[in-house]
C-alpha cells in the first residue's frame, strides 16, 4: 500500500491535530497503524474489513477499547488509565496491542463496522450556552432545542449544568443553574484579553436560559440508561482523560433521571417534523456540534439547503459549532479569512438568524476540541 494514502494521512493527521498533546497512548498507537496500513499489514486488513467512512481513528481505537472493557484481564490493559493500568508506553505496547488485535479481530472489526463516532462530551456545552443566550437575545422568545446528531442527548440539558468561564488573568465568570445533581461544574477557558472577553461574554451567559422544549436526531441514539450503549460512550474517550470519563458518567446518570425525546432516524427527513413539533410561543433552535465531518458533502449541501428552506417558513436559530469548511462555511459559500494558522483543533462558532423569513448570519467566535476553551466575538457577517 502507498503511504499516501488517505486511511494512512487520517492516522497521521490524528497525531499531528488531536492527540499528540493529551494522548500517548494514542499518538503511539496511531503512529503504529499508519505504518501497518502503509506496509500493508494487519491493520490494512483491520480496516478494509469496515465501510470506508468507519476507517478512522476514534472508531479504530474505540473498538478497541470496547472490546478490551470485556477482556481486562489481557496484558494491553496495563497501557490503559481507562481499565486502571498505570504503564506507560514502552516496547511492549505494540506487541500487546497487536497480539489483542489479533486475538479479538473478528468482534474488533465488527464493532468497526457498526459503530458511530457519538462522542458525547458534555463540556461542549459550556461553548454552546453563551450561543444558546446570543439566540435568546435576539428573538426575545424561549427556545425549542433541536439538536441534530444527539447521541445520548446530554447537551440538550444547557439550562442545567453550572459553568465557569476563566479568563486569562485569573478571574473567572460563574453561570448556569447548576439543578443537574452530580455534573461537575464545566469549566472553559475565555481566550482573549481578560476584561473585553469577560465584557462580551456576561450579557449572554448572566440571564436564565428559558427551554420551551428538546429533542435530540440521530441516526442512533444512544439511551443514557442503558449498559451496552454508555459503554460505547465511554470507550469512545481517550483512555488518559480521566475528568472527560468522569463529567461523561456523571452527565449520564443526569440524563437517565431526566430522560428527553430522542428520535431516531435521518435528520434530512426528519428535522422538518422536529422543527414544527415546537411550541409556537417558542422558537425553534437547531444547532449541530461536531457531527457533520461525518456526512458527506452532498448532504452537507442538503441539510444547509433544508435548514433555509425551514427558516423561509417559520422564524428559526440555527447554531453551528464545526470547522468552518463544513459548519458556517455552508452558508456563507467564502473561505473563512479569520481562520488561525497552525495545527491546533478548532471549530468556528457560528449562528443563522430567520426572523420574518429574512436570514441574517453571524460568527460567534471559535472553540477548541473538547470543549476546553472559546474565544467568543459575536460579528454579524455581510
Amino acid at each position: 500500500m502507498d503511504a499516501d494514502n488517505p486511511v494512512v494521512a487520517r492516522f497521521r493527521l490524528f497525531v499531528d491535530r488531536e492527540v499528540r498533546e493529551t494522548s500517548p497512548l494514542y499518538t503511539h498507537l496511531a503512529l503504529h497503524v499508519a505504518d501497518s496500513v502503509a506496509e500493508g499489514g494487519l491493520f490494512a486488513g483491520v480496516l478494509a474489513a469496515a465501510p470506508e467512512r468507519q476507517r478512522i481513528p476514534n472508531l479504530l481505537f474505540a473498538a478497541v477499547q470496547r472490546v478490551l472493557f470485556d477482556a481486562s484481564d489481557a496484558g494491553l490493559a496495563a497501557y490503559y488509565p481507562s481499565l486502571g493500568g498505570g504503564r506507560a508506553p514502552d516496547d511492549g505496547l505494540i506487541p500487546a496491542f497487536d497480539a489483542f488485535v489479533e486475538a479479538h479481530r473478528e468482534r474488533i472489526e465488527a464493532v468497526l463496522s457498526t459503530g458511530e463516532t457519538q462522542t458525547n462530551e458534555v463540556l461542549r456545552a459550556a461553548q454552546l450556552f453563551p450561543a444558546f443566550g446570543w439566540a435568546q437575545a435576539c428573538t426575545r422568545r424561549p427556545l425549542g432545542l433541536v439538536e441534530v446528531g444527539t447521541s445520548a442527548g446530554l447537551l440538550l440539558h444547557p439550562d442545567r449544568y453550572a459553568y465557569l468561564y476563566e479568563f486569562e488573568d485569573g478571574s473567572d465568570l460563574a453561570a448556569g443553574s447548576g439543578s443537574a445533581d452530580g455534573v461537575p461544574v464545566l469549566r472553559c477557558r475565555v481566550e482573549g484579553e481578560s476584561g473585553p472577553a469577560a465584557k462580551v461574554l456576561e450579557p449572554f451567559v448572566a440571564k436564565e436560559l428559558r427551554i420551551g422544549s428538546r429533542v435530540g436526531l440521530d441516526l442512533n441514539p444512544l439511551d443514557p440508561s442503558e449498559p451496552a450503549d454508555t459503554a460505547w460512550l465511554r470507550a469512545l474517550v481517550w483512555p488518559e482523560h480521566t475528568e472527560r470519563r468522569a463529567r461523561l458518567e456523571a452527565a449520564l446518570a443526569h440524563a437517565a433521571r431526566r430522560p428527553v425525546r430522542l428520535r431516531k432516524g435521518d435528520a434530512l427527513r426528519i428535522l422538518g417534523d422536529a422543527v414544527d413539533s415546537v411550541p409556537r410561543n417558542a422558537i425553534p433552535c437547531v444547532f449541530v456540534s461536531n457531527s457533520l465531518p461525518h456526512w458527506s458533502p452532498e448532504s452537507r449541501a442538503e441539510f444547509a439547503t433544508l435548514i433555509r428552506r425551514l427558516g423561509a417558513r417559520r422564524d428559526l436559530v440555527f447554531l453551528v459549532k464545526e470547522a468552518y469548511r463544513v459548519g458556517l462555511g455552508l452558508f456563507t459559500g467564502r473561505p473563512d479569512e479569520h481562520a488561525p494558522d497552525g495545527v491546533t483543533p478548532f471549530e468556528v462558532l457560528g449562528g443563522a438568524v430567520f426572523l420574518g423569513g429574512q436570514e441574517r448570519l453571524f460568527r460567534l467566535g471559535t472553540a477548541k476540541i473538547h470543549g476546553t476553551a472559546l474565544a467568543w466575538s459575536p460579528i454579524p457577517l455581510p
